[in-house]
């Protein structure tokens, strides 16, 4: 959060808020399973997975590290990430074979799209508005209309997004 300059760690049924600054721990806030984590800069807001755990997101409010909202988003939401240009937050829930995504103003759920089997991880390219999602395959969404463009057969674990080559560098389970 360069905002407020704090760090976020996801821990068992909590997050732990650390100032930039000091290194220290300067809140706890509960939240279940607490898996996977992303910042929303437009509204100053954490958004943390549940994980195995249960079927959540929690929203935390980044000024004041406490719970803004819980979101009931689908079976084992496992991984997020953010679109700034559309201020949305979306979230691969493995076990739903899917992805929500969540208005980043409102904190509701917009829509929910179907990825195929055990979506895993996300990843957000800002040059084309596109979300790449892991898992049975990797589908990728269109960032502006939350629309599957394309599904390629591989079964994917985890990726990331070069800025300077527009890539995205893929980890498969083989």
């Amino acid at each position: 959060n360069p905002t407020n300059n704090k760090v976020y760690c996801a821990e068992d049924n909590k997050v732990k808020v650390i100032d930039g600054a000091t290194d220290g721990v300067v809140a706890t806030v509960s939240a279940n399973g607490a898996a996977a984590l992303c910042y929303n800069p437009t509204n100053n807001k954490v958004y943390c997975a549940s994980g195995y755990y249960d079927s959540t997101v929690t929203v935390i409010d980044g000024a004041a590290d406490t719970v803004m909202a819980t979101l009931t988003v689908g079976s084992t939401p496992l991984d997020l990430c953010y679109n700034p240009a559309s201020n949305k937050v979306y979230c691969a829930n493995n076990y739903s074979d899917n992805v929500v995504v969540i208005d980043g103003a409102a904190d509701s759920v917009i829509t929910t799209i179907d990825v195929g089997r055990d979506p895993c991880a996300l990843c957000y390219d800002p040059t084309n508005n596109k979300v790449y999602c892991a898992g049975d395959n990797l589908t990728v969404i269109d960032g502006a209309n939350d629309s599957v463009i394309a599904k390629i057969a591989r079964h994917v674990s985890t990726f990331c997004y070069n800025l300077t080559d527009n890539k995205i560098y893929c980890a498969d389970y083989d």
